[in-house]
């Protein structure tokens, strides 16, 4: 990661030595016979099996990606990736299988997860998804099958039942296309305007329009390409424009749940490069592939410098380590899902202007800015040449994050569950969010 640290411009090279560190890291983590990864770090509330399944789930749509951009490559991190897949693959839907991921139920992480499964056999369904034996297809379709029929929150999460369903109909399968409509119209009711959607049915805004809304239907639209282009093309170029104001060499005005998947915030900024080329009269000005490509270099420069990255996988905090902004539904790989940016920029071809022009600041860099954000309802100030401040409609000015108890984390241990402090007030009302001083401090 030495690369990171120099001044002159990043190239893609960068980005996929930064593929074989967390493939590395994945390597060392992952347990036999590969299906999934212990990583070190504190548990979720989903147990270790779950815990276990996201180790191989959230970075699996990155080697996906790498291998997806280089399907000719003999390399030895290509031919790893290969095989830490088809290992995977083949005993992670297996039910006679050691590895066995299980059996999906109701609100079950696992819904989330495969997702992500879905995404990484869609990514490579032209090639390594052919090497794999029919019986072992057949088995991955019908463990992505069972979310169907399930109950979700009623947020982000239907999204990942209409994805399923489409990835599994690109495959040639019959999947359930009632249920993915159903639980894409349910989402879609969400969209609030100027390309946000609050996630869930009450207005609640936060960074999840950039790492898991507008990805997700990003890779819906890949994957169906007329299912609902125009919007959501539509929505994410809208909402990219906005993105990039919030952005900075210097962190970024966090807030929001999930704070530890903090270096995918660019992957709209990047996504949204696939449109200019392949729509330009849909989505007309755009967020350029120089500002794209700044953007998620200072982003991985910054939190790298600051502690985001550590033995081969991603930290469970803002900068570092910080049990006080860790959700209870985080287990050790679960910020793995930073990783989403670089899967992001690794779908990008070599030849996409994303890589091939040169880096151009970002609009904080360039000078100072006052914006309103009609949704959701933020004035957000930029300070040239780096500092980023969100103003909300709260008028609370601060909140001391709590940490567990010495009691119940010495209960967690003994009993397997966690009971995290949620520090809701902190992470959403707050009246002000700044990228000079970040509500959680940064500790590493």
């Amino acid at each position: 990661m030495t690369a990171l640290s120099r001044q002159t411009p990043l190239d893609r090279k960068d980005f996929e030595s930064l593929e074989g560190y967390f493939q590395e890291g994945f390597a060392a983590y992952k347990d036999q016979p590969g299906s999934t990864a212990s990583y070190p770090g504190l548990p979720s509330s989903h147990g270790h099996l779950v815990d276990s399944i996201e180790g191989f789930t959230r970075i699996a749509p990155l080697m996906a990606a790498y291998l997806h951009s280089r399907p000719d490559s003999i390399s030895q991190q290509s031919i790893q990736a290969r095989q830490y897949l088809l290992e995977a693959w083949s005993h992670g839907a297996d039910p006679n299988a050691k590895g066995y991921w299980g059996i999906i139920t109701d609100n079950d992480q696992r819904i989330v997860e495969a997702s992500d499964v879905a995404l990484s056999i869609w990514l490579l369904k032209d090639s390594l998804w052919l090497d794999l034996p029919k019986s072992s297809q057949e088995n991955l379709v019908h463990w992505l099958l069972q979310v169907n029929g399930k109950k979700t929150p009623d947020n982000n999460w239907h999204l990942f039942v209409t994805y399923i369903n489409l990835v599994v109909t690109s495959l040639g399968y019959k999947a359930e296309m009632k249920q993915a409509q159903e639980h894409y119209a349910r989402f879609k009711s969400f969209y609030r305007g100027d390309g946000w959607f609050s996630d869930g049915p009450a207005m609640r805004f936060d960074y999840y329009n950039a790492w898991g809304i507008h990805y997700q239907l990003f890779w819906i639209d890949q994957a169906a390409p007329s299912f609902d282009h125009p919007f959501i093309v539509s929505a994410m170029n809208t909402f990219a424009h906005n993105l990039q104001y919030l952005v900075s060499p210097s962190g970024l005005p966090i807030m929001g749940r999930s704070i530890c998947y903090r270096l995918a915030i660019t992957s709209p900024l990047i996504l949204i490069q696939q449109y200019a080329q392949s729509d330009p009269k849909l989505i007309g000005e755009s967020v350029s592939p120089g500002v794209a490509r700044r953007a998620l270099a200072v982003t991985w420069k910054y939190f790298i410098a600051n502690g985001a990255v550590s033995a081969g996988r991603i930290t469970q905090g803002y900068c570092g380590f910080d049990a006080r902004v860790l959700d209870s539904y985080s287990g050790p790989a679960s910020c793995q899902w930073s990783l989403r940016s670089l899967v992001s920029a690794l779908y990008m071809a070599p030849s996409s202007p994303f890589w091939t022009a040169q880096e151009e600041p970002l609009p904080v860099e360039l000078s100072d800015y006052n914006l309103t954000f009609s949704q959701p309802g933020w004035i957000v100030t930029g300070h040239k040449p780096g500092g980023i401040v969100i103003a909300t409609k709260s008028t609370r000015d601060s909140v001391n994050l709590t940490l567990e108890s010495p009691l119940l984390t010495t209960l967690d241990h003994l009993s397997g569950k966690v009971h995290r402090p949620d520090n809701e007030q902190a992470k959403y009302e707050l009246s002000q969010y700044s990228s000079y001083a970040p509500f959680c401090k940064c500790f590493h």
